[in-house]
């Protein structure tokens, strides 16, 4: 199997491939990083950005392109197998139906992110990305990502299909009080506060 063919195999069309996360055998990166400029050269495998390529879709009016929120959620949010961040902010709130306004950048909560918050731009999108409170898992992303919303909220200027959606959304998340109680100390005062007076808290089960 050549390099290429591994490559193809292994993430296939239209997802992005990081350069940092590819072995191939026992070749140094030097070695991977020219067979990159090989495979980029003769139209394989297109570049992104920097350090981030894709194999495009061959079609009739040209090369399809790799949609950045892709690039987002793998860089971001999830590998597949992993979870490592989550949606977050007015991003949120327009997902959950919270909020009509429609974001020009998607808010995110992430353990891939040194800094307290950082805009990035990843092709035309802008990403605001977060450093988690705490580290973010399979397991525990759904309770995370509810505080973080219950923390976003402003209640008093939500109407009573606002709230209905709300306690929906915490409902269909399988939210528990037991992983919230886990979590709350790590969240401001307000998330919790917001939950009781939604009434949420008393309904988790």
């Amino acid at each position: 199997m050549t390099f290429g063919e591994y490559l193809k195999d292994k993430y296939g069309y239209n997802e992005p491939i990081y350069i940092n996360e590819i072995s191939f055998k026992n070749y140094s990166r030097p070695w991977i990083f020219n067979e990159l400029k090989k495979l980029v050269a003769v139209g394989d495998i297109k570049r992104f950005a920097a350090g981030i390529y894709y194999f495009p879709v061959k079609m009739f009016f040209g090369d399809s392109f790799l949609n950045p929120r892709k690039v987002v959620e793998r860089r971001f949010l999830s590998d597949g197998d992993d979870v490592y961040g989550y949606i977050a902010g007015v991003s949120l709130l327009n997902l959950t139906g919270l909020s009509t306004q429609v974001p020009n950048l998607i808010e995110l909560v992430t353990n891939n992110e040194t800094t307290r918050v950082r805009d990035i731009n990843i092709g035309v999108q802008k990403v605001r990305a977060r450093r988690s409170r705490t580290t973010v898992t399979k397991e525990n992303v759904n309770t995370l990502q509810f505080l973080d919303l219950m923390n976003s909220v402003t209640l008093a200027s939500m109407d009573e299909t606002e709230r209905f959606m709300l306690r929906k959304y915490a409902k269909d998340s399988g939210v528990t009080r037991n992983a919230v109680t886990q979590y709350t100390g790590i969240f401001p005062a307000r998330a919790m506060k917001n939950m009781i007076e939604s009434g949420i808290a008393y309904e988790l089960t």
